[in-house]
């Protein structure tokens, strides 16, 4: 496929909702496609084909390997960046911002979306089309890759799910991130993004708090901190005292005599 970009205008599109460009075209370490300085209002769909680009919002770096696409409103807070990659793409017109559901969604796609993509794409690279034949061409395919969002939401939220049921009910082991990644075949990178999306917090920090708030009537019950530590899943006392005292703000010892204030002596 040889790199073009096509756009479609209209003197009166009647506000259908309607494709506005699509097109096919390769990064380089010169790239930047910064979408807090676009001016235009669109929607975009865009899908790494070949390499490897990334997509940088909310401080944070994530990679958009082969099959994986993003799509978003136009402007918005992220911008896409890379060294050596090939992409399509394909702009909506604004109106359809009312049916995304999220201002930005990261996808994998099918193979059978991608070929279909692949090939309206190639279609609309010579095809002349009146607004309404856009607009019908243009509506489908949104509710393709709409419907395939929530495909993949859906099955992160399943799998992420017993990832968090997993660490709920075996707090007290050895639990690495390496071991959650290997139990439920999700690269660590993965595991990371989808627990994160869906929970605000990553699996060990998670792990963490659910640790914590496990020891508080352990630590009541008058056993030894080391003891209590050991019970929740903790290496060394030491290391379960920095970990309570930087998400209680207190330290065990400093907890447990709160204890008199409920249950004075």
């Amino acid at each position: 496929m040889q790199n073009f970009v096509r756009q479609f205008h209209y003197t009166d599109d009647h506000h259908l909702p309607i494709i506005r460009g699509v097109g096919i075209g390769e990064g380089s370490s010169t790239y930047n496609w910064d979408a807090r300085i676009r001016k235009e209002q669109l929607i975009v769909l865009q899908v790494t084909l070949t390499g490897e680009g990334f997509l940088e919002m909310g401080g944070r770096k994530i990679a958009l390997r082969e099959n994986n696409a993003f799509f978003a409103k136009i402007p918005g807070n992220y911008r896409y960046f890379g060294e050596e990659w090939r992409f399509l793409f394909i702009e909506f017109s604004a109106i359809m911002t009312q049916w995304l559901d999220t201002s930005i969604s990261i996808i994998e796609l099918s193979m059978d979306l991608l070929e279909r993509l692949k090939s309206v794409v190639i279609d609309l690279k010579d095809r002349e089309l009146s607004a309404v034949q856009n607009a019908k061409i243009s509506f489908a395919l949104f509710l393709d890759i709409k419907e395939a969002i929530q495909k993949e939401i859906q099955q992160k939220t399943d799998g992420i799910q017993a990832v968090k049921k997993y660490i709920d009910t075996h707090y007290f082991e050895d639990i690495s991130l390496d071991f959650l990644s290997e139990r439920y075949m999700i690269s660590k990178y993965t595991l990371i993004r989808q627990f994160e999306e869906v929970y605000k917090s990553s699996p060990i920090n998670y792990l963490k708090q659910v640790r914590i708030i496990q020891s508080l009537s352990l630590l009541w019950e008058e056993e030894a901190i080391g003891q209590v530590a050991k019970k929740v899943g903790f290496s060394t006392g030491n290391y379960f005292s920095k970990v309570f005292k930087k998400e209680m703000g207190m330290s065990p010892s400093e907890y447990r005599n709160q204890k008199e204030i409920y249950f004075p002596q």
